[in-house]
């Protein structure tokens, strides 16, 4: 059988006799036609079944007609796919001109359904509703064990990047069954006569490994089978036969370079990509599942993080997905709580699966996040010079998921094999919109019929190579989540880093008083803060001690919590004046803490041993 790049190429070789003498017949003054080439081609009916009409923009070259010129035709035809078009008739002949022929698409030159954004959810719930009527859902999952035991499904030694693929043509088949032997189940290799539209699943992820991405490769086929069944057709008319369409570990890549068949392949496969989601998860039964997750008590627990993952979770399991799935799927519908869920990432080749952290619901708008993966923020870091300055001052850092503003309230630093991870306290798990730095991100999609709903992936794992990661972030400045804009919180701190250069604030003991007083700490306080001796802080406040021990001013600064730079400028003052950058192994100790702000003595402690220097408080002399 002959084989064509597209449906307009099939119809200038096997039907251009029919078309041409159409158009005699409409001329009807029997001009000798030259040359008549098809120039484009639309769908514009697809019944029930196989049944097609088209649109047919013909340029036609005659000798004898009134005009010499190029003539002008729409031809509409009909005829069935199943019959390979062998019953294929002219509905109607019209004389046009060039410009109003038919716009050429890949949608109609392989009678591809068109998908549009607003109605994706519409045909996924349509999709479901035809499942559920035959039985193909179990409460809310897809009925696996009905589709392996119908013989829609078999398990088959697919090769590693394949998970699954769908039968194009009726063909001989090897799949993997158990088998149960005297030593219990055992797995054997069959062959069969599989049917046009029959489902194979990759055995050793599926049947072995029991992964928990099953429904939706398994929604991905269906989606070939009940809404591609033209396509497929149409794939074997064109002489496609050893043409397959299989759900990939890779993601899709769109090329205006490619073929017209491999670009109809890649739209096929995107198509049943975003309707498996639809199909696996239903949106028109969310909210009941929702429903009862929130009423139960296995999803309860103190901190609001974890009882969102907790919630993500149980979801997951209601719909018999994994959780990445579940988290993805309801980022999809709006959902915006999940972006603090099920996060893990990367670090030094250990995977670190990252606290989950809650925030108000409609923080977030679509293309907003505040997870960064790191090749994403140290980008960032290079593009954007003032959120390099946020990050180099330590106004914020970066968790390794998350950018957070650098406070003890919502940061709490540890020390792992010598090495600083910057956690988020309970607190900042909670109110996360109160401290991290939202992201507003973008995709590159290069092509018109891929939109970029299903990138939302990118939010499960960090990082997945497997998935699409952003082409670009930047800083949602006008409303990124913090009480403050960015500019205003760089002005704030340098307005405060300004007054205490003024001469005011030239000693120690009036910038003490000065900290304190902004922190409402009085006396007493101090003293519990620091377990220094009452009298040496009186002496300190008042001056009278000349010159403050180092190991006193750093047992301070922890106490007050003071940031990176307030601490420096208090080794700086008045009669200390001790520069705390110079090369020694207290002061790369001192620097140490501060830099990593660590406001626990006891942690400092043991931070201050490991450098071998003496334990704060200092009582000696004071």
């Amino acid at each position: 059988m002959a084989q064509y790049a597209n449906l307009k190429d099939c119809f200038q070789n096997e039907h251009i006799r029919l078309i041409q003498d159409a158009i005699s017949n409409y001329m009807k003054d029997d001009p000798q036609i030259t040359e008549t080439v098809i120039c484009s081609l639309v769908c514009t009916d697809d019944d029930a079944k196989y049944n097609a009409e088209f649109d047919l923009g013909v340029s036609v070259k005659a000798v004898g007609a009134v005009e010499t010129d190029d003539l002008s035709f729409i031809v509409t035809v009909r005829g069935n796919l199943e019959q390979r078009f062998r019953d294929i008739n002219i509905k109607e002949v019209r004389r046009v001109t060039s410009n109003m022929f038919p716009e050429d698409n890949i949608l109609s030159q392989f009678i591809l359904p068109d998908i549009p954004k607003d109605k994706i959810e519409v045909i996924g719930n349509n999709l479901y509703g035809f499942c559920a009527g035959k039985g193909l859902f179990v409460n809310y999952k897809l009925h696996i064990e009905k589709l392996v035991s119908d013989g829609m499904i078999y398990f088959a030694p697919l090769p590693n990047n394949c998970l699954g693929r769908v039968i194009l043509s009726e063909a001989d088949v090897e799949i993997i069954q158990n088998v149960q032997t005297e030593y219990g189940l055992k797995p054997e290799k069959f062959t069969i006569r599989a049917a046009h539209g029959t489902i194979l699943l990759n055995y050793e992820k599926y049947a072995k490994e029991m992964d928990g991405g099953l429904r939706i490769t398994v929604a991905h086929e269906l989606v070939h089978t009940l809404f591609h069944d033209r396509f497929l057709k149409l794939l074997q008319l064109l002489g496609k036969e050893k043409v397959d369409l299989h759900s990939s570990t890779e993601p899709i890549t769109f090329d205006e370079n490619m073929s017209d068949i491999q670009k109809a392949l890649c739209i096929a496969e995107w198509q049943a990509d975003i309707l498996a989601m639809t199909l696996a998860i239903p949106a028109i039964t969310v909210e009941a599942a929702i429903q009862e997750i929130a009423n139960d008590p296995s999803t309860y627990y103190t901190n609001y993080g974890d009882r969102m993952q907790a919630s993500v979770n149980k979801f997951a399991k209601v719909y018999g997905v994994s959780p990445y799935v579940a988290k993805e799927r309801l980022r999809q519908l709006g959902y915006d709580f999940v972006d603090g869920t099920c996060l893990e990432y990367e670090d030094n080749g250990m995977k670190i699966l990252a606290a989950p952290f809650y925030f108000k619901p409609g923080t977030l708008k679509d293309n907003e996040t505040f997870v960064i993966e790191r090749n994403s923020f140290e980008k960032l870091l290079l593009e954007n010079e003032e959120f390099a300055k946020l990050i180099e001052k330590r106004y914020f850092v970066y968790t390794g998921y998350v950018v957070c503003l650098y406070d003890a309230k919502y940061i709490k630093p540890a020390v792992n094999n010598g090495q600083i991870a910057y956690e988020l306290t309970d607190h900042a798990r909670e109110h996360a919109d109160e401290c991290l730095i939202k992201f507003k991100y973008k995709i590159l999609v290069n092509s018109d019929y891929i939109y970029p709903y299903e990138f939302k992936s990118y939010l499960n794992k960090i990082p997945d190579y497997n998935e699409v990661v952003p082409e670009s972030f930047e800083l949602c400045k006008e409303d990124h989540g913090l009480h403050l804009s960015i500019i205003e919180m760089i002005n704030k701190y340098n307005d405060e880093l300004n007054e205490l250069s003024s001469d005011k604030l030239s000693t120690f003991a009036n910038t003490l008083i000065y900290h304190m007083r902004g922190k409402r700490i009085d006396d007493k306080e101090l003293v519990k803060r620091t377990r220094l001796k009452p009298a040496a802080i009186s002496k300190i406040l008042s001056g009278e001690t000349k010159k403050p021990d180092l190991r006193n001013v750093m047992t301070i600064c922890i106490a007050l919590e003071l940031s990176l730079a307030e601490s420096y400028d208090m080794f700086m003052k008045k009669p200390i004046k001790h520069n705390i950058m110079d090369d020694t192994l207290q002061n790369r100790a001192y620097r140490f803490i501060i830099e990593n702000q660590f406001f626990n003595i006891d942690e400092c402690n043991s931070i201050l041993r490991y450098f071998n220097q003496d334990e704060l408080p200092y009582h000696k002399g004071q």
